[in-house]
């Protein structure tokens, strides 16, 4: 079957990325992907903004906000790989278009709805813990901490959305048999690592969050470094982890049997994986006893 972008699997992504982006927020980020390089810049930006715009005119703030910033950082992040710019700078400005996006539509959605100060922000987390308490009384929320999490909160959204997206976007455009053309500046999954300076950022900031130097307001901005930190090396762990699955060759049950163990259940095991690799380098050790093991065969 020739590979095509018809009118007809627009339709069908289109709405499947609105869907799953409604009802998931990242999960329809592959699809998104998907769209703006198999239907180029102009669908994918008027689609974005007519979609985000509904959700506004019909009173669903949330909705547009979630919808919006997701597009905006998928579809900056692929209009600089077309350019050549590297993963890292783009991941980058990509997410923090992406942030701005999210505070402009959070900053307007608050406007519409007369929440002018702090204090009636801060009221409104507190409803949101006390409903979320309400609903499974096992989780404990505290509010004051809850508000000083939003801005890592929004920047690791989108950077799941964007990992999802890079993550699943061959399968795909398989799936929807589409042709995919191969970028040089492309990010190479299993090859992901984050850069060398970052991991001084992250000790650092993780030092700030247990050791008070400059109050409270450092603390809170440490805080939220260590929160994105942990999403990035989750990511590097999670190409560990794939590299190593890959060399024992594992079948599909099994694979999916421990993605769903590690990821589900011990998120944070993976980034501990993904920050020790910084040290020990097990993707390259995994290489090294596979050649020896097969020189020795």
């Amino acid at each position: 079957m020739k590979k095509t972008a018809s009118p007809q699997k627009f339709i069908t992504i289109s709405s499947l990325s609105i869907l799953l982006s409604m009802l998931t927020v990242i999960f329809g980020a592959p699809l998104l992907r998907v769209l703006r390089q198999a239907y180029g810049p102009w669908a994918f930006w008027i689609l974005g903004l007519s979609v985000t715009g509904a959700a506004w005119l019909l009173n669903a703030q949330p909705l547009a906000l979630f919808i919006g910033s997701v597009w905006m950082t998928l579809g900056a992040y692929n209009e600089m790989e077309q350019r050549g710019l590297g993963w890292w700078l783009s991941g980058i400005l990509s997410v923090l278009l992406g942030a701005g996006a999210a505070s402009i539509s959070i900053y307007g959605a608050f406007k519409v709805n007369g929440i002018n100060t702090y204090a009636e922000v801060q009221k409104l987390v507190e409803q949101f813990a006390e409903k979320v308490q309400q609903a499974n009384p096992a989780v404990k929320l505290d509010a004051s901490i809850l508000m000083q999490q939003i801005p890592s909160a929004i920047v690791i959204l989108l950077i799941l959305a964007l990992g999802v997206g890079l993550i699943f976007e061959r399968r795909v455009f398989s799936w929807l048999n589409l042709p995919r053309v191969k970028i040089a500046s492309q990010l190479k999954l299993l090859e992901y690592r984050v850069p060398e300076f970052f991991i001084w950022v992250a000790m650092i900031a993780f030092l700030l969050t247990m050791v008070s130097f400059g109050g409270k307001a450092i603390a809170i901005l440490a805080a939220n470094i260590v929160n994105v930190a942990l999403v990035l090396y989750f990511f590097q762990g999670l190409a560990v982890l794939e590299v190593f699955l890959n060399s024992l060759k594992v079948g599909t049950f099994t694979r999916v049997l421990t993605y769903i163990i590690l990821v589900g259940q011990l998120l944070l095991i993976l980034s501990i994986v993904g920050l020790i690799d910084y040290w020990v380098d097990f993707r390259g050790r995994i290489r090294r006893m596979k050649i020896a093991g097969a020189d020795q065969q």
